[in-house]
């Protein structure tokens, strides 16, 4: 990538997800495509996924990545603001991004873990387990995801709750980075984002219009269903105790982990249910 097209880049406002998957991506992705002289993607080409398993253990992968094939996309893209809605991103790309000089906006797209753990599992993604979760999700050996001994052991279902913790853990620390380098963030569910108020509050964070006539295009969209779930595989009933023995196993690396999560999503003893908020 010539120098041009790093200086096209930087010249957009770059908007990016900081989530798990299956939490509403390409829901936002319609609600944003639809403010005036924004430019939304979900998960577009070229993927993240040709280098994901690499880039979480070698940044210059994913650097080499962003050089050669994303960045130019970007630069081609209509408009000067760009945002692009993936789970991926997280996965090795961020901090590549900030090192070339680029300062994107960020998206904590958030849902509890229970309910991504189950949509994942209804996917047959099942970290370290199956052909999509090898390709899509964190392996528990990756490096700087959050620790869990004997991960072998656990059962499927448990793998992927597992995973949704890794996410939250790495949503908390990104939000952290991201706030002492001055980056615009913004936090929400798909669930949240359906009130136009709260999705207003999202285009205000980062500078974005939005007037009368944008609030029947987010009752339009938001009637839409998006990504449903595709029940190929149901969760056994004793969801808790499985969760139980991920949360002892996390412990002893994030002992206040389970604390911060229930914050966000309130009492970690209430029944989250498995049918709120939104796909991807």
């Amino acid at each position: 990538m010539g120098h041009a097209t790093l200086e096209a880049v930087r010249r957009k406002q770059l908007i990016f997800t900081v989530t798990a998957g299956r939490t509403g991506t390409n829901y936002l992705a319609h609600l944003l495509a639809c403010v005036p002289g924004v430019a939304a993607y979900h998960e577009p080409d070229p993927s993240y996924r040709r280098l994901m398993r690499a880039a979480v253990r070698d940044p210059g992968l994913a650097r080499a990545f962003l050089l050669e094939l994303k960045l130019p996309s970007i630069a081609a893209a209509p408009g000067s603001i760009y945002a692009e809605t993936s789970h991926m991103f997280c996965k090795g790309f961020f901090v590549p991004l900030l090192q070339l000089g680029l300062r994107p906006g960020l998206v904590f797209l958030r849902r509890p873990p229970r309910e991504v753990a189950h949509s994942l599992l209804q996917h047959d993604m099942v970290p370290a387990r199956t052909p999509l979760g090898n390709a899509y999700m964190f392996h528990p050996d990756d490096l700087n995801v959050l620790p869990i001994p004997r991960w072998k052991r656990l059962t499927d279902y448990q793998l992927c709750f597992w995973y949704a913790l890794a996410i939250e853990r790495r949503q908390l620390r990104y939000a952290e980075f991201a706030l002492t380098l001055g980056l615009p963030i913004f936090d929400a569910s798909a669930v949240e984002l359906n009130d136009f108020a709260r999705f207003a509050a999202l285009l205000d964070t980062f500078g974005l219009s939005h007037g009368p006539e944008l609030e029947g295009e987010h009752a339009r969209i938001g009637a839409l269903r998006h990504n449903a779930n595709v029940n190929r595989r149901t969760v056994a009933a004793d969801v808790e105790a499985q969760e139980a023995e991920v949360w002892k196993r996390v412990a002893g690396v994030e002992p206040s982990l389970r604390s911060l999560v229930a914050q966000r999503y309130g009492d970690w003893s209430a029944d989250f249910g498995l049918t709120g908020g939104r796909a991807a």
